[in-house]
């Protein structure tokens, strides 16, 4: 993910992410559900879930999209691995949903109700969902509905948009708000495949972060399939006034109609962009990849979602000065989608080791020096933001505590400061060395 805080033209990059210093980390003790969520996030500070007792394989969505609610409801199957054969709950993460019904299958194929609670919603992490499930059912269905100010959905008016005819809505759920539009094991350490059948209004085009067609025409009936393994904050959804312009065989742009050819132009370096990845890094394993042009209320510069990465229009300059974003974006194709951290204490897992093969990227198709430019502002970045950041938030690997929300990570540290740790490994150990470790990983 790359935040859209500070465009740098002359540098030919998006540099920023989010600045804000973490609060001060402390439930009060008298509370009992306090003292509960800190016993029951041993896993995960930023989850309530506990996949070392039971792991969802599997998600299977069927979703309406109501634009005048404001709300995506229907119901979400998971089939679930159960690690723990003495175990007789599954945990999952919630904020604000509403929960209508819980039921379970049996062997024999027939589902019953279960019971459940929905517990007192924390401020940052939501309510933690406990579903009786005492025969460890294979598979769990829940119905329910989002609420209208889901934090991991922006719904738009009309007059929000270029073409200001359709509502759009998009999802973002990074770092912890996928909870807010399906129950899950909202952990980066769960990977699981899904499939979703989603319905809408006829004349919007829905895209997920799976195998969007291209071909695709608004019926306002879609199915999508995403058949590798993704965690939760790689979930996403998308639904507006959309058309889409091919690039490649295997990449192209989806946007408002009034931007779309523009930014297929911006972006018509994108497969040689793939190709050099590939060269660097191996294969690139998520079959297509698409972008996907938000309007401009999109609060980061692009997010990382696998075969659709959604883009900010503010990069679309005409003279490609901040594509570099887009090798961004594609990294993580490899580092973040293929090798997750497990926890977002370790972030920078995600973003550092992104931002340094970005930097990789950037120095072979544009040269050294843009690269050695880009490097020198992103080092500035860290030097000025440390000048305020508390010492605990500078650590590339936080102690436990030390993030009260996993929003609030210091983006010098978790990037900048992430590629200039793997820059210092790649001059103490070589490139040659430093990239077979690197592909290896």
């Amino acid at each position: 993910m790359r935040s859209a805080f500070l465009l740098l033209s002359c540098a030919a990059v998006l540099v920023a992410a989010c600045s804000r210093e973490a609060a001060p980390v402390a439930p009060t003790p008298a509370k009992p559900e306090a003292a509960e969520v800190k016993l029951s996030r041993s896993h995960d500070e930023s989850s309530f879930a506990q996949p070392e007792k039971v792991v969802i394989n599997d998600l299977a969505l069927d979703l309406a999209i109501d634009f005048d609610k404001k709300q995506l409801g229907g119901t979400a199957i998971y089939k679930l691995e159960w690690k723990d054969k003495t175990a007789t709950q599954l945990v999952l993460d919630t904020r604000g949903l509403t929960i209508l019904k819980v039921e379970g299958e049996d062997a024999g194929g027939n589902w019953a109700p279960l019971k459940f609670t929905l517990a007192e919603p924390d401020k940052v992490f939501g309510s933690k969902l406990t579903i009786e499930t005492p025969d460890r059912n294979p598979n769990v269905q829940i119905t329910y509905h989002t609420s209208p100010d889901a934090s991991g959905l922006q719904w738009l008016e009309p007059s929000m948009t270029e073409g200001k005819q359709l509502p759009f809505m998009f999802s973002q759920s990074q770092a912890i708000h996928a909870r807010s539009w399906v129950p899950l094991q909202d952990t980066p350490s769960v990977r699981f495949t899904y499939s979703a059948h989603v319905t809408s209004r006829p004349d919007v085009m829905v895209l997920m972060s799976a195998d969007n067609d291209p071909a695709a025409k608004r019926t306002g009936d879609y199915v999508f399939n995403m058949p590798q393994p993704i965690p939760s904050y790689l979930l996403a959804i998308a639904a507006g006034d959309l058309d889409f312009k091919p690039i490649s065989a295997r990449s192209g742009v989806w946007a408002e109609p009034s931007m779309v050819d523009k930014a297929a132009k911006e972006f018509e370096d994108t497969e040689k962009m793939i190709a050099t990845t590939e060269a660097l890094y191996g294969p690139y394993q998520w079959g297509r990849y698409d972008m996907l042009v938000l309007p401009p209320s999109f609060p980061f510069g692009g997010m990382e979602n696998p075969r659709l990465t959604f883009v900010t229009p503010t990069v679309i300059t005409g003279d490609k000065s901040l594509v570099s974003l887009i090798a961004h974006e594609l990294a993580h194709s490899w580092s973040g989608n293929l090798v997750t951290f497990a926890t977002d204490k370790d972030a920078w897992l995600n973003e550092g080791v992104t931002s340094y093969a970005e930097n990789r990227l950037v120095e072979a198709l544009f040269g050294k020096e843009q690269a050695d430019m880009e490097t020198a502002i992103g080092r500035a970045e860290v030097i000025e933001e440390y000048k305020t950041l508390e010492p605990k938030l500078q650590r590339l690997a936080l102690k436990p505590g030390d993030l009260a929300d996993p929003d609030n990570s210091s983006s010098a540290t978790v990037y900048q400061k992430g590629a200039w740790f793997l820059s210092f490994l790649e001059n103490r150990f070589g490139r040659e060395v430093f990239d077979g470790w690197l592909k290896g990983y």
